[in-house]
């Protein structure tokens, strides 16, 4: 009886260590710009410096546009190389697989002047 008892507490306490740990808090966060014409938006998840996935979205080009080059700046530099967006639907995308990095991330597409969405991303961002 008391080893089965034993046993019994063993297990627990075993289980409670090395049970299912609660993920950290993930990011999916966006920005559009907001003036009338074309619309160019970020949308970038990840866990705060940890960007999984950064995607350049121009949401509204016009029928005939099938694909257009899409460019990503960290900080005002563009560091990683540009992509070619192509259409999904009514909207052209790109996107760029993980990266570290803490600051300002902005994206802009070639012949769309003077649009550039922009995300914040810090490492104590954990929402």
């Amino acid at each position: 009886m008391r080893r089965t008892a034993a046993a019994a507490a063993a297990v627990i306490l075993i289980s409670a260590f090395t049970g299912p740990q609660a993920e950290a808090a993930t990011r999916s966060a966006s920005a559009c710009t907001h003036r009338g014409g074309p619309q160019v938006c970020i949308r970038v998840e990840g866990v705060g410096a940890h960007v999984d996935k950064a995607v350049a979205i121009w949401t509204n080009p016009p029928g005939s546009v099938k694909e257009r080059t899409a460019h990503l700046y960290l900080d005002g530099r563009e560091v990683h190389y540009a992509q070619k967006a192509t259409r999904h639907g009514d909207s052209l995308s790109a996107e760029w697989g993980w990266f570290e990095f803490d600051g300002r991330l902005c994206v802009t597409f070639d012949g769309v002047s003077d649009r550039r969405a922009c995300e914040d991303v810090f490492e104590s961002d954990h929402a």
